[in-house]
């Protein structure tokens, strides 16, 4: 059994590099992901609710509050949750009506942000090229009260994980698709199509079909702690 954190991130990595990069049609412009940094962009076959034509950004192995596990952020899915509700005892984010979106079924109440930045922050991890992570609540709330100086910034409740091996047997039957990271779709004024943009771009190729296999590919969500069962999920992120 793997114990140590450093050992878990190693595993992590490895089953995130076992996904094949379907290679973009546009050449990627300066700062975007290069090597590492995927987007997982769910193929029709995947009729889970949660991840039906998502598209995930994924952290580095080192990135998450748990160790052992992979971590992303759909990105293309608002939700209609007010800032008041994600911080309901700071008065200062009382009226604010910016759109959060909804990273995953882990924690749903919990904020992350993703941003562009040209200084790095303790409280942030980078990403690739200027693109930073964050799930600190103090930190994120700082940024959020100066919107002009971040004018790139999104803001998440919940987020997506795996354990490896669940990861690995979803992407052993062809449930997504991979492609290196954009600066430009992360942060796009078009969320809703960002799904079909990254569908079309990946190259088809003859996979197991979700349905035939016995296992849920769901199979993340049984292991959601019990005070974050899927039937608790606030109404207003679907």
């Amino acid at each position: 059994m793997l114990r140590s954190r450093a050992a878990y991130a190693s595993y992590a990595l490895l089953i995130v590099s076992m996904i094949p990069v379907q290679a973009p049609q546009d050449k990627p412009k300066k700062g975007d992901s290069e090597d590492k940094t995927l987007f997982l962009v769910a193929r029709p076959e995947l009729r889970d609710p949660i991840f039906k034509e998502s598209v995930v950004l994924m952290f580095p192995p080192v990135v998450g509050p748990q160790e052992g596990l992979v971590v992303g952020l759909i990105v293309n899915r608002p939700a209609r949750v007010a800032l008041s509700e994600i911080f309901p005892d700071d008065k200062a984010l009382k009226d604010r009506f910016e759109t959060a979106y909804f990273g995953g079924p882990v924690e749903p109440r919990t904020a992350g942000i993703v941003f562009r930045s040209s200084k790095a922050a303790k409280q942030a991890t980078l990403l690739f090229g200027d693109i930073y992570v964050s799930f600190d609540p103090d930190f994120i709330k700082e940024l959020l009260k100066e919107p002009e100086k971040t004018p790139d910034l999104r803001l998440f409740v919940g987020r997506s994980q795996w354990a490896p091996i669940q990861l690995q047997m979803e992407t052993a039957v062809g449930a997504w698709y991979s492609m290196l990271a954009e600066t430009n779709l992360i942060f796009s004024a078009s969320p809703e199509s960002l799904w079909p943009i990254l569908f079309k771009r990946a190259e088809p190729a003859p996979v197991a079909k979700v349905s035939d296999v016995p296992f849920g590919l769901s199979a993340n969500l049984a292991e959601l702690p019990a005070h974050d069962p899927i039937w608790q999920f606030p109404r207003q992120f679907f």
